[in-house]
């Protein structure tokens, strides 16, 4: 009898399997971390559904909306989502934080919420720039390729990268962690680089054996590749198992049947990192200590064994600086770079090659601080190996990286509305303060910089090779020669000799820059600029499509606002595509707005999430 019931489970599985591997889905583009990948481009290169064609076509609309039980601190509500295609059999979904210790899965084609998990643990009242709570998105783990959000994943787990360096307390199926393994943190002398006044994490050894996952599955079904072959973790062969499995059940004949479908980072008020299985929300191994408790910490980004995220405002007396976590050790070391002198202002970015970029605002510097700069750091030691600043060059957006003619580009934005772009591989020059190219102020006065970052892409002028999966087609557009775009949000009007392409401007809007390359050298011209909208976010790109949220946010806290309104625009001209009316009934959350799976999400900060798309998705899934 035992065994009959084994076979139909055995059976039941094999099915299952069959119709997650041939699903044909959303497509093929997730949204692993804030503002898209490590480069913080917030450019989603391809994906099934949204097309500049099929938004010229009706049929793109509101396909839900879901009210969340967050409680809003300050104007901090819900965060930008990561998403996570399969994760049990046809759920599409996406892990959302809320700023109340919150985090919310959820399905993606109804907006079902399938977990939620509120993090126990206490929050001071909130404060003008320390909002307390959880202040940033999730994570999953990113590649450094340029396809990372391209490549076309259909394996139950996510695929690709999401599944390296992870390790956990042995422990019975859907059970989470052991109790042993929850308790019992001993505060201890803390080692360089550990957040101050948190307890030491558990002596080597107090973790079960651990190894990196793989991605056979994917090369299996044909899945393009999106970075180099992943190395093996300490303790075990690179593709033997999915990390934070129970090793003793997935060792069995049966053992497939108790494997995680992946993980995503959450970092909780108290300053403790949490790694949650995907399926379930449960710690899939003991959380540990990576910030300070109550502080203010930028979107984390897990780059192939390390999170990384920034500290600014002195919430919770944390330095301004940049943490990093050893996601692959047993002890989950934490080293930081503290400036000494101005805040870290937004998220860090990655280069190609690894670098870690930051953004350092105004401030008061040290003999070796800095303040008004653009600093990279080793992404292991944090250690400054080279930096850019002027006096002048006030920064208020973080790094964004672009690739042109063979160089890593990073472009950021200034108080006075200049943007500036350096090349990463000597970001000041020999001077450390002689920039690739500083643009004239975009804005009139009065206006200011919207949005925590630029975003980029690039308008291929050549079509992908008849045939190549979405992965390679996307490689090889973004390989062709063609005009690349950077988007400057601005509250405000932009400069008077801004041509109005959409009408006059009085409240914010989103101006598209060309990416000119004359000689080597390289320069920023107004393409085009979207329609009129109050505090506009940082726009993000699918497909050439051009989303710009204008988020209504009060210009001052505790002001009523006004609700969110999303339009879509033709990237490469302008043209607007469509928008959404009087769809949503309140502001945008700070950053709660993002793209994958055919989908386009908005949070607003009545606790509200918003997915526009097109009706056929939906009805794949519910049947009409």
């Amino acid at each position: 009898m035992r065994g009959q019931r084994i076979l139909l489970v055995v059976l039941a599985s094999a099915v299952a399997g069959s119709l997650v591997f041939g699903q044909p889905g959303r497509g093929g583009s997730q949204w692993l971390t804030a503002f898209a990948d490590a480069q913080r481009t917030s450019w989603v290169r391809a994906d099934d559904k949204i097309s500049v064609e099929a938004l010229s076509k009706p049929g793109f609309e509101m396909q839900w909306r879901v009210p969340f039980d967050n409680t809003p601190r300050g104007l901090q509500g819900l965060g930008q989502g990561v998403t996570a295609s399969g994760v049990t059999l046809f759920v599409p979904m996406s892990i959302v934080t809320g700023s109340s210790n919150n985090v919310y899965a959820i399905d993606n084609d109804i907006g079902y919420v399938v977990w939620q998990r509120q993090f126990d643990v206490p929050m001071p009242a909130p404060a003008p720039g320390c909002p307390g709570g959880i202040t940033s998105a999730a994570t999953r783990i990113v590649s450094l390729g340029p396809t990372a959000t391209a490549a076309v994943t259909r394996s139950l787990g996510g695929g690709g990268r999401a599944a390296v360096g992870y390790r956990s307390l042995l422990g019975e199926p859907g059970q989470g962690v052991p109790v042993e393994g929850r308790a019992g943190r001993v505060a201890g002398p803390g080692r360089a680089g550990d957040p101050p006044g948190v307890p030491a994490p558990p002596a080597a050894g107090a973790r079960g054996e651990g190894a990196a996952a793989a991605d056979k599955a994917g090369a299996a079904r044909g899945v393009a590749a999106a970075s180099p072959p992943i190395p093996a973790a300490r303790g075990g062969q690179a593709g033997e198992r999915i990390p934070g499995a129970p090793r003793r059940e997935e060792s069995g004949p049966y053992g497939f049947l108790f494997r995680p479908s992946g993980v995503v980072y959450v970092v909780s008020s108290d300053g403790m990192l949490h790694v949650l299985g995907l399926a379930s929300g449960k710690d899939l191994q003991r959380p540990a200590p990576f910030l300070p408790a109550n502080s203010k910490w930028s979107a984390p980004v897990a780059v192939d064994t390390t999170l990384y995220a920034a500290t600014s405002g002195n919430c919770g007396g944390a330095p301004n600086g940049v943490w990093a976590i050893d996601l692959d050790s047993e002890t989950k070391p934490v080293v930081s770079w503290e400036t000494h002198g101005g805040a870290v202002v937004g998220a860090v970015a990655f280069t190609s090659d690894g670098t870690l970029i930051a953004a350092i605002g105004p401030g008061e510097a040290s003999a070796d601080g800095k303040a008004n700069a653009i600093v990279a750091l080793d992404p292991k030691t944090l250690e400054l190996k080279d930096w850019f600043t002027q006096a002048a060059a006030e920064f208020v957006t973080g790094p964004t990286i672009f690739r042109r003619s063979d160089r890593d580009i990073v472009a950021a934005a200034t108080r006075d509305g200049r943007v500036v772009l350096l090349d990463a591989a000597s970001l000041g020059g020999a001077d450390h303060s002689t920039p690739l190219f500083v643009s004239k102020p975009f804005l009139s006065a009065g206006a200011t910089v919207g949005g925590e970052a630029l975003a980029a892409w690039q308008q291929s002028t050549s079509p992908p090779a008849k045939g190549l999966a979405p992965g390679a087609a996307s490689a090889q557009a973004g390989a062709a020669a063609g005009t690349s775009w950077i988007l400057l949000p601005l509250a405000g009007r932009p400069a008077a000799d801004i041509p109005s392409t959409n009408g006059a401007i009085s409240d914010g809007a989103v101006v598209a820059l060309k990416v000119i390359d004359s000689g080597g050298g390289l320069s920023l011209q107004p393409g085009w600029v979207s329609h009129n909208g109050s505090a506009p976010a940082t726009p993000l790109i699918v497909n050439g499509v051009v989303f710009t949220l204008a988020t209504g946010r009060p210009s001052a806290p505790g002001g009523r606002g006004g609700p969110a309104v999303l339009h879509a625009y033709d990237g490469a001209t302008g043209k607007r595509l469509w928008n959404s009316g009087k769809a949503m009934s309140s502001f945008a959350s700070p950053g709660s707005f993002w793209s994958g799976l055919g989908q386009i999400y908005v949070g607003t900060h009545d606790g509200m999430l918003y997915a526009f798309g097109f009706n056929d998705e939906r009805s794949y899934t519910n049947g009409g």
